[in-house]
């Protein structure tokens, strides 16, 4: 057995490492892009697809009736978009040495972790369907993606004609009489540096905390609500001259629908040691994870803008 003299220069053998109880919190997204969607669940025994059914607009007449005679009968047309689930899901298995005898508490931050990676699969799911709707707007002059280079931000001309092309589509705002607007931060850094978009907040914005320029937070602007987040689909590298392409997205009213199952709800599942049988004869393991299923589906492509930009910061987060 080593011993040690306890003085001056010495105690190396009681002056250990000290670990914080409470571990750091992680960087997560902020996950909103299937917040807007049309939300209608599959309900038990109800299959795996919903379909989501528009009677099409019955455009009006300027032709007058003929007196006594009420003119030739039409037929309304209806239209369809079905939605098929799919399933998500990660697990991990958590020894019992590392659950009986860890710093930390293992089995509670997995459970967190999982909840967060949950929201960030559903967030994922969603966007690509999102960007991948055939309403497209190139900044600036360009007129493909891989023509959007360096300068072509996002700014008040941009969403402006994006604004333009969802109300000439007849498309409704989706919250507080506004439209929605995903972006990056890259994005808001852009337009904070829009000399029309400072001026506008500088003389029309409230005068107080809650005034952009002061909580840096963009809010409501030309009738769109922008909502910030990491998780916009960057094509890294794929504009002009190797530039990042940002698919910044506007949203109507009713432009997808998000659907999930009633009998099998998104959740974590946590099998303690002692559950697994003759699979774990030992009681050695543990496990955590996740289970989700749902789908989205453009219900109408008219009412969503997939806008394309670049960013003035060099490189893409």
């Amino acid at each position: 057995m080593a011993y040690e003299l306890i003085g001056i220069g010495g105690m190396t053998v009681e002056l250990k490492q000290s670990y914080d109880r409470l571990l750091l919190m992680r960087a997560l997204p902020n996950m909103v892009h299937a917040q807007w969607g049309l939300k209608r669940n599959i309900p038990a025994r109800g299959g795996k697809s919903i379909e989501f059914r528009r009677m099409e607009r019955i455009v009006g007449t300027t032709g007058a009736l003929t007196e006594g005679t009420p003119g030739v009968e039409i037929n309304a047309t209806f239209s369809n978009v079905a939605a098929t689930i799919s399933q998500y899901g990660q697990y991990a298995k958590i020894s019992d040495l590392l659950e009986t005898q860890a710093f930390d508490p293992v089995v509670a931050e997995y459970v967190e972790n999982f909840g967060e990676s949950m929201g960030d699969s559903v967030d994922l799911v969603v966007r690509a369907v999102l960007i991948a709707g055939s309403t497209v707007q190139w900044a600036s002059t360009a007129t493909t993606q891989n023509l959007v280079g360096s300068g072509m931000y996002l700014n008040s001309a941009e969403i402006r004609e994006a604004v333009n092309t969802l109300k000439r589509q007849n498309s409704k705002p989706v919250v507080d009489g506004k439209y929605v607007c995903i972006i990056h931060p890259d994005n808001a850094r852009d337009l904070f540096a829009d000399t029309a978009v400072v001026n506008a907040f500088k003389d029309a914005a409230p005068r107080d905390s809650a005034n952009p320029l002061f909580s840096g937070v963009l809010g409501d602007y030309m009738g769109v609500r922008f909502v910030e987040t990491t998780n916009l689909s960057i094509q890294a590298s794929l504009g002009l001259s190797g530039a990042d392409v940002y698919q910044v997205i506007f949203l109507g009213k009713e432009a997808y629908g998000v659907t999930e199952l009633d009998a099998l709800q998104a959740r974590t599942i946590i099998h303690p040691r002692g559950s697994g049988g003759h699979l774990d004869p030992l009681e050695q393991y543990s496990t955590v994870g996740y289970k989700c299923a749902l789908a989205a589906v453009r219900l109408n492509n008219n009412f969503m803008v997939r806008l394309e930009v670049n960013a003035s910061r060099v490189t893409a987060a």
